[in-house]
Protein backbone atom coordinates (compact mmCIF):
# COMPACT_ATOMS: atom_id res chain seq x y z
CA UNK A 1 0.00 0.00 0.00
CA UNK A 2 1.41 3.67 -1.07
CA UNK A 3 2.42 6.28 1.37
CA UNK A 4 -0.54 8.52 0.44
CA UNK A 5 -3.47 5.39 0.85
CA UNK A 6 -2.08 5.32 4.05
CA UNK A 7 -2.25 8.44 4.75
CA UNK A 8 -5.71 8.64 3.37
CA UNK A 9 -6.97 5.53 5.11
CA UNK A 10 -5.53 6.83 8.56
CA UNK A 11 -7.42 10.29 7.99
CA UNK A 12 -10.98 8.36 7.41
CA UNK A 13 -10.68 6.47 10.25
CA UNK A 14 -10.03 9.58 12.27
CA UNK A 15 -13.13 11.48 10.67
CA UNK A 16 -15.24 8.08 11.31
CA UNK A 17 -14.28 8.72 14.97
CA UNK A 18 -15.51 12.64 15.04
CA UNK A 19 -18.40 11.65 13.34
CA UNK A 20 -19.52 9.06 15.88
CA UNK A 21 -18.53 11.51 18.62
CA UNK A 22 -20.48 14.54 16.98
CA UNK A 23 -23.19 11.95 16.48
CA UNK A 24 -23.82 11.54 20.44
CA UNK A 25 -23.42 15.14 20.64
CA UNK A 26 -26.09 15.38 18.49
CA UNK A 27 -28.01 12.98 20.25
CA UNK A 28 -27.59 14.69 23.80
CA UNK A 29 -28.48 18.00 22.88
CA UNK A 30 -31.79 17.95 24.70
CA UNK A 31 -30.78 16.26 27.68
CA UNK A 32 -30.53 18.42 30.37
CA UNK A 33 -26.80 19.86 31.28
CA UNK A 34 -25.35 17.32 28.89
CA UNK A 35 -21.54 17.93 28.53
CA UNK A 36 -20.69 17.13 24.96
CA UNK A 37 -17.34 15.36 23.72
CA UNK A 38 -14.57 16.98 21.84
CA UNK A 39 -12.43 15.40 18.90
CA UNK A 40 -9.14 16.10 17.55
CA UNK A 41 -6.23 14.03 15.68
CA UNK A 42 -2.77 14.04 17.00
CA UNK A 43 -1.26 13.30 13.53
CA UNK A 44 2.42 11.18 13.38
CA UNK A 45 1.64 9.63 10.19
CA UNK A 46 5.51 9.79 9.09
CA UNK A 47 6.09 7.88 12.89
CA UNK A 48 2.60 5.69 12.90
CA UNK A 49 2.17 7.74 16.21
CA UNK A 50 -1.52 8.99 14.89
CA UNK A 51 -4.07 9.28 17.75
CA UNK A 52 -7.55 10.31 17.77
CA UNK A 53 -8.08 11.68 21.14
CA UNK A 54 -11.48 13.00 22.69
CA UNK A 55 -11.68 15.62 25.22
CA UNK A 56 -14.84 16.62 27.81
CA UNK A 57 -16.28 20.53 26.98
CA UNK A 58 -17.28 21.29 30.98
CA UNK A 59 -18.74 24.78 29.54
CA UNK A 60 -21.75 25.41 31.46
CA UNK A 61 -25.22 25.27 29.14
CA UNK A 62 -27.93 27.85 29.19
CA UNK A 63 -30.12 28.34 32.18
CA UNK A 64 -33.66 27.63 31.32
CA UNK A 65 -36.42 28.70 33.68
CA UNK A 66 -39.22 26.23 34.61
CA UNK A 67 -41.01 27.34 37.94
CA UNK A 68 -40.52 24.17 39.14
CA UNK A 69 -39.59 24.08 42.63
CA UNK A 70 -37.93 20.26 42.40
CA UNK A 71 -36.12 22.21 38.99
CA UNK A 72 -32.33 23.19 39.68
CA UNK A 73 -29.41 24.37 37.91
CA UNK A 74 -26.27 25.29 39.74
CA UNK A 75 -25.28 28.79 38.85
CA UNK A 76 -21.60 29.16 37.90
CA UNK A 77 -19.02 26.27 37.89
CA UNK A 78 -19.57 23.27 40.57
CA UNK A 79 -21.18 19.95 40.57
CA UNK A 80 -23.26 17.79 42.41
CA UNK A 81 -22.38 14.57 44.33
CA UNK A 82 -25.07 11.72 43.06
CA UNK A 83 -25.26 7.84 43.07
CA UNK A 84 -26.08 5.92 39.99
CA UNK A 85 -28.77 3.29 40.53
CA UNK A 86 -25.41 0.49 39.79
CA UNK A 87 -23.83 2.39 43.65
CA UNK A 88 -21.29 4.34 41.90
CA UNK A 89 -20.76 8.12 43.00
CA UNK A 90 -20.18 10.05 40.24
CA UNK A 91 -20.05 14.01 39.56
CA UNK A 92 -23.52 15.43 37.93
CA UNK A 93 -25.30 19.05 37.47
CA UNK A 94 -28.41 17.44 35.98
CA UNK A 95 -31.44 19.12 38.57
CA UNK A 96 -34.39 17.67 36.73
CA UNK A 97 -35.04 16.25 40.89
CA UNK A 98 -38.10 14.40 41.75
CA UNK A 99 -38.80 12.47 44.84
CA UNK A 100 -39.10 8.60 44.15
CA UNK A 101 -41.49 6.01 45.36
CA UNK A 102 -39.02 5.84 48.64
CA UNK A 103 -38.81 9.40 49.07
CA UNK A 104 -35.34 9.90 47.94
CA UNK A 105 -34.68 13.26 46.11
CA UNK A 106 -33.30 11.64 42.43
CA UNK A 107 -32.77 12.99 39.22
CA UNK A 108 -34.43 11.93 36.03
CA UNK A 109 -32.31 9.10 35.69
CA UNK A 110 -32.56 7.96 39.33
CA UNK A 111 -29.48 8.59 40.38
CA UNK A 112 -29.84 9.96 43.88
CA UNK A 113 -29.10 13.13 45.18
CA UNK A 114 -26.03 13.08 47.87
CA UNK A 115 -26.25 15.03 51.01
CA UNK A 116 -23.74 15.95 53.78
CA UNK A 117 -25.48 12.67 55.86
CA UNK A 118 -26.02 10.60 53.07
CA UNK A 119 -29.41 10.08 50.01
CA UNK A 120 -31.65 13.04 50.97
CA UNK A 121 -34.93 11.81 52.32
CA UNK A 122 -38.21 13.23 51.88
CA UNK A 123 -41.70 12.41 53.49
CA UNK A 124 -44.32 11.56 50.99
CA UNK A 125 -46.87 14.55 49.95
CA UNK A 126 -43.85 17.11 51.13
CA UNK A 127 -43.71 20.62 50.26
CA UNK A 128 -40.58 20.80 49.19
CA UNK A 129 -37.79 23.80 48.50
CA UNK A 130 -34.67 23.74 47.64
CA UNK A 131 -32.00 27.15 48.90
CA UNK A 132 -29.46 29.21 47.35
CA UNK A 133 -26.82 26.91 49.07
CA UNK A 134 -28.25 23.49 48.58
CA UNK A 135 -29.99 23.30 51.76
CA UNK A 136 -32.91 20.90 51.13
CA UNK A 137 -36.59 21.60 53.38
CA UNK A 138 -40.11 20.56 53.24
CA UNK A 139 -43.22 20.73 54.60
CA UNK A 140 -44.70 17.55 55.92
CA UNK A 141 -48.02 17.19 54.41
CA UNK A 142 -51.06 18.83 56.76
CA UNK A 143 -48.49 20.85 58.16
CA UNK A 144 -48.21 24.79 58.12
CA UNK A 145 -44.87 26.81 57.05
CA UNK A 146 -44.26 26.73 60.96
CA UNK A 147 -43.50 22.92 60.94
CA UNK A 148 -40.51 23.02 58.10
CA UNK A 149 -37.92 20.46 58.12
CA UNK A 150 -34.35 20.49 56.79
CA UNK A 151 -33.74 16.95 55.12
CA UNK A 152 -30.21 18.34 54.30
CA UNK A 153 -28.12 19.98 52.33
CA UNK A 154 -26.96 19.07 48.80
CA UNK A 155 -23.23 18.01 48.66
CA UNK A 156 -21.90 21.01 46.44
CA UNK A 157 -17.80 20.45 44.87
CA UNK A 158 -15.87 22.70 42.60
CA UNK A 159 -13.04 20.41 41.47
CA UNK A 160 -10.65 21.64 38.98
CA UNK A 161 -11.92 20.17 35.75
CA UNK A 162 -8.23 19.20 34.83
CA UNK A 163 -9.02 16.26 37.49
CA UNK A 164 -12.42 15.28 35.74
CA UNK A 165 -12.83 12.64 33.04
CA UNK A 166 -16.21 11.24 31.12
CA UNK A 167 -16.33 7.29 31.63
CA UNK A 168 -17.83 4.75 28.76
CA UNK A 169 -21.32 5.52 30.22
CA UNK A 170 -20.99 9.11 29.79
CA UNK A 171 -20.39 9.86 33.69
CA UNK A 172 -18.36 12.41 34.79
CA UNK A 173 -16.09 11.11 37.31
CA UNK A 174 -12.67 12.83 39.73
CA UNK A 175 -9.85 11.37 39.89
CA UNK A 176 -8.01 10.33 42.53
CA UNK A 177 -6.22 14.26 42.96
CA UNK A 178 -9.74 15.75 42.52
CA UNK A 179 -10.79 18.00 45.35
CA UNK A 180 -14.41 17.08 46.72
CA UNK A 181 -14.24 19.34 49.80
CA UNK A 182 -17.87 20.50 49.69
CA UNK A 183 -17.49 23.94 48.64
CA UNK A 184 -19.58 27.06 49.72
CA UNK A 185 -18.74 29.21 46.63
CA UNK A 186 -21.39 26.61 44.25
CA UNK A 187 -24.63 28.24 44.31
CA UNK A 188 -27.99 26.90 43.04
CA UNK A 189 -30.70 28.79 41.39
CA UNK A 190 -34.61 27.06 41.71
CA UNK A 191 -36.97 26.68 39.44
CA UNK A 192 -34.66 26.44 36.46
CA UNK A 193 -32.89 23.41 34.08
CA UNK A 194 -29.27 24.14 32.58
CA UNK A 195 -29.58 22.69 29.01
CA UNK A 196 -27.00 20.61 27.17
CA UNK A 197 -24.43 22.74 26.21
CA UNK A 198 -24.26 21.07 22.89
CA UNK A 199 -25.86 23.44 19.53
CA UNK A 200 -27.54 21.31 17.30
CA UNK A 201 -27.49 23.85 14.52
CA UNK A 202 -23.97 23.91 15.23
CA UNK A 203 -23.39 19.55 15.37
CA UNK A 204 -25.14 19.29 11.97
CA UNK A 205 -22.82 21.53 10.15
CA UNK A 206 -19.79 19.62 11.59
CA UNK A 207 -21.48 16.23 10.35
CA UNK A 208 -21.46 18.19 7.19
CA UNK A 209 -18.16 18.98 6.92
CA UNK A 210 -16.78 15.36 7.77
CA UNK A 211 -18.85 13.75 5.55
CA UNK A 212 -17.74 16.03 2.73
CA UNK A 213 -13.73 15.34 4.32
CA UNK A 214 -14.77 12.01 4.32
CA UNK A 215 -15.89 11.60 0.82
CA UNK A 216 -13.23 13.91 -0.29
CA UNK A 217 -10.28 11.40 1.06
CA UNK A 218 -12.03 8.84 -0.55
CA UNK A 219 -11.47 9.77 -3.76
CA UNK A 220 -7.82 10.90 -2.77
CA UNK A 221 -7.45 6.98 -2.13
CA UNK A 222 -8.88 5.93 -5.25
CA UNK A 223 -6.61 7.93 -6.69
CA UNK A 224 -3.60 6.91 -4.89
CA UNK A 225 -5.13 3.43 -6.01
CA UNK A 226 -5.45 4.54 -10.08
CA UNK A 227 -1.80 5.43 -9.42
CA UNK A 228 -0.23 2.30 -8.03
CA UNK A 229 -2.10 0.28 -10.61
CA UNK A 230 -0.20 2.56 -13.45
CA UNK A 231 3.09 2.11 -11.97
CA UNK A 232 3.08 -1.20 -11.53
CA UNK A 233 1.68 -1.64 -15.41
CA UNK A 234 4.74 0.60 -16.79
CA UNK A 235 7.21 -1.71 -14.76
CA UNK A 236 5.59 -4.40 -16.06
CA UNK A 237 6.43 -3.13 -19.84
CA UNK A 238 9.88 -2.26 -19.04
Amino acid sequence: MSTILQIAAKANANIANAQAVVTNNLANAGTTAFKGDLYYAEQGYVTRRDVGLAAVDFSAGSMSYTGNDLDIAISGPGWMQVITPDGEEILSRRGDLRIDTQGNLVDAVQNQILGDGGPINVPAGSRVAIGADGTVSYVPLGETALGTVVAGRITLVNPDPANLFKDLDGNIKADANANLEPSADVLIAAGALETSNVTAIQSMVKMIELARAFESTVQTMKTADELDNSSASLMRLE
